[in-house]
């Protein structure tokens, strides 16, 4: 979002940016410099504000609430029409500063409203007056607003339409506050959904470049806390209605990525000290463990293919008459910043937030309870997800205490619980999107997968995996009991053994990667015989995993006794894209780690062939190069990945290749022969998009391991 000229930021340590300038501003940009405040004399609950003071101003006698006044007179979007600017600054003046900020100051231990008159009392006080005409006038006003807003115009709205609700009420009691507590739901829903609208509405054509002058005016309202609205939607955690508890943790977490860094501290203090009270409010807990949630997983808004793709010059709006003010500024849909203000804000509570929620795990005994553990484990898995864009530096402390929950798996913790941690889990052990890249794995990461192994191969962890459930039905404590379709699969929960399988598959990768390093390593000599025994017992220790794994496997689901667990692995996963091409990787890499370090256990080759999960890879995708050819394109897997490193495979091991492709077969070419079909197409399919130009990267590296193959193919089609 842009912003106007400001005298206080919220603080981290951002590089120096210059000021936006828009419209014809004859302002010169200047450097706006980020200082840091912990070596300054400012308190240290104001560290998360950057203040840019004059030198007359004493900062010992700084407090929040004189911040709080600071911040509200400010004005943080800006538009270059000039009528929109005036109707704003009309607006600042029909409110004063005082009353906007009356009610700023909020504890974070105990959050509270003062309770408002009964209003439909004093209304029946009034002679002739037997129902509140405010109300039913709220709702045509909030009906107007959102038909408006499904338009994606506001122009020719009146710019108080969303206030009016708002001001009627005060109005018949001759103040200023109001209190969404005392609303009927109905309307609270319906207030809270056009403010869900307005944002999603704002966001989306700010990334289009044009945003409907309207549209920037209310969200001004809003940002300036007109009526004190955060407090009152923060306040709606107290409700007992889900509904509005959803949809308020929703509407608050979108005006903060609408917002960004400029919103009131005491919010964030707010939502923090809901997770960190010595007395347990789940509710409240899990209303703003919700709201952190959604910030830290916002991603930038995508066009859909489906809508108008045009030229961005002019805005698709059905109003063709729309006053849409051009946004150009990069950092106007960046969310980076608010990210890491919420990151690091919840960095000094993460350990007391770890042993709270880890005793509710342990004491899971309501729904409640499971709802908050479960949006407590998403959160710190999308902290830890690659596709959040954190620094590295701000979620590195977020990787302790990992190793504290795998021992919370066992037979008494809920499938639910399971499936999360899993997830949790997985994504530490990001094998195929980052781990597999890399040359050196990080000490958190390798630790977490070392006690993977030693839980599987010591302590039974796969048999405390509870993915059957009774004949007949799926059982879930979070829900309850669910009537299964398919009753001769109802017993056995997939997503679990699946994920269940990934995380050990992904843990002896990494645990192989790492013993490929320190073997590279050239301070080891080769007369090192304390090292290389240290090296067989973990190869021995691997491979007792992989034989519970192939044993496991074949004892949940309905697979021949000899088949490998190369074969059993792909039709596994074969309903679950990611989960099958990690799990290939995975493989290879094991199979590629053992042969390097030339293994004294012959059966994980077998075991663990690459090139027979290629080749029943195939036969899940039907010879179909198309298929192929998709995955190479998307982003959703990791086969580019996998698909070079196997070619490269290949190519070094063609007689192991050749012979592979006949096991099994009673013709030795045909197998071959139909792999090698898929490749050639799939080589053919990319050199037509190349020479038009049109493949999305440099796919060069594949297409010339694909031509080695297929000569090596030509030269020795039947050896």
């Amino acid at each position: 979002m842009v912003l106007r000229q400001r005298e206080t930021t919220m603080s981290s340590d951002q590089p120096v940016k210059k000021k936006p300038k828009r419209g014809n501003s004859s302002d010169a940009d200047e450097t706006d410099f980020i200082h840091s405040l912990h070596d300054s004399e400012v308190q240290s609950d104001l560290q998360a504000l950057h203040l840019s003071l004059s030198p007359d101003v004493n900062e010992d006698e700084i407090t929040l609430n004189s911040v709080n006044l600071e911040y509200n007179g400010k004005n943080f979007l800006v538009a270059s029409d000039s009528e929109l600017e005036k109707s704003v600054s009309e607006s600042e003046q029909s409110e004063p500063r005082s009353e906007l900020t009356s009610s700023a100051s909020i504890q974070s231990d105990s959050f509270s409203i003062p309770p408002a008159p009964n209003i439909n009392s004093d209304l029946r006080n009034e002679p002739g007056s037997s129902e509140s005409p405010a109300i039913s006038t709220g709702d045509s006003t909030l009906n107007e607003f959102q038909q408006s807003l499904i338009r994606q115009c506001l122009c020719g709205v009146s710019e108080t339409i969303l206030c009016q609700p708002l001001q009627q009420l005060p109005r018949v009691l001759g103040n200023e506050s109001i209190i969404l507590l005392e609303w009927d739901d109905s309307k609270v829903l319906q207030f809270l959904s056009n403010l869900q609208l307005l944002f999603d509405v704002f966001l989306k054509q700010n990334n289009k470049g044009f945003i409907c002058s309207k549209v920037i005016a209310n969200c001004e309202m809003i940002i300036y806390n007109r009526y004190n609205l955060i407090e009152q939607i923060i306040s709606l955690c107290e409700t007992r209605n889900k509904f509005v508890h959803y949809l308020a943790a929703r509407v608050l977490s979108s005006f903060l990525i609408t917002a960004k860094t400029n919103i009131n501290n005491e919010w964030l203090e707010t939502m923090i000290g809901f997770l960190t009270s010595e007395s347990l409010n789940y509710p409240k807990m899990n209303f703003s463990l919700e709201v952190i949630k959604r910030v830290v997983e916002w991603k930038d808004i995508e066009i859909h293919v489906l809508e108008d793709t045009d030229s961005q010059e002019a805005p698709s709006n059905v109003n063709a008459n729309c006053e849409t003010v051009p946004f150009r500024d990069a950092e106007s849909f960046d969310t980076s910043a608010i990210k890491g203000l919420i990151i690091k804000s919840l960095e000094s509570k993460w350990p007391d937030l770890i042993a709270k929620i880890q005793n509710m795990i342990l004491n899971n005994s309501s729904i409640e309870i499971q709802t908050c553990s479960l949006t407590f484990l998403m959160l710190w898995e999308r902290i830890i997800s690659v596709k959040a864009n954190l620094s590295v530096i701000d979620i590195k402390p977020f990787y302790a205490h990992l190793e504290t929950f795998v021992a919370l798996l066992n037979n008494n913790l809920p499938a639910i619980i399971w499936k999360q941690l899993l997830s949790l889990f997985n994504e530490v052990l990001c094998y195929g999107s980052t781990l597999a890249l890399q040359d050196m794995v990080p000490d958190d990461t390798c630790q977490l997968a070392h006690l993977i192994v030693r839980y599987v191969k010591d302590y039974r962890l796969l048999d405390s995996l509870p993915y059957r459930t009774e004949p007949g039905s799926t059982v879930n404590s979070f829900v309850g009991t669910i009537p299964s379709i398919e009753a001769s699969q109802s017993n056995v929960d997939r997503t679990l053994l699946q994920q269940m399988v990934l995380l050990v598959l992904k843990a002896v990768a990494v645990t192989v990667k790492e013993t490929r390093s320190d073997s590279s390593d050239s301070s080891v000599g080769s007369d090192d015989f304390d090292f290389y025994q240290d090296m067989q017992l973990i190869e021995r220790s691997i491979r007792d995993v992989l034989k519970k794994v192939d044993a496991f496997v074949k004892n949940a689901s309905d697979f021949h006794p000899e088949t490998p667990l190369c074969n059993t692995m792909v039709h596994l996963f074969s309903d679950q894209d990611n989960y099958l091409i990690e799990s290939m990787v995975s493989t290879l890499d094991i199979s590629v780690g053992i042969s390097y370090r030339n293994a004294v256990f012959p059966d994980l080759a077998v075991l663990l062939n690459p090139i027979h999960s290629f080749i029943e890879f195939l036969k899940i995708v039907s010879h179909d190069s198309d298929v192929l050819l998709d995955y190479l394109v998307g982003s959703e897997t990791c086969f580019l990945l996998y698909l070079l490193r196997f070619l490269k495979y290949t190519r070094r091991n063609w007689a192991k290749f050749v012979s592979s492709c006949g096991e099994g077969n009673t013709s030795r070419s045909n197998e071959l022969d139909d792999t090698m079909a898929v490749l050639i197409r799939l080589k053919m399919q990319i050199n037509r998009l190349v020479s038009r130009d049109l493949f999305p990267y440099n796919i060069n590296p594949i297409l010339r391991l694909l031509t080695m193959c297929e000569n090596l193919y030509d030269g020795n089609e039947y050896s």
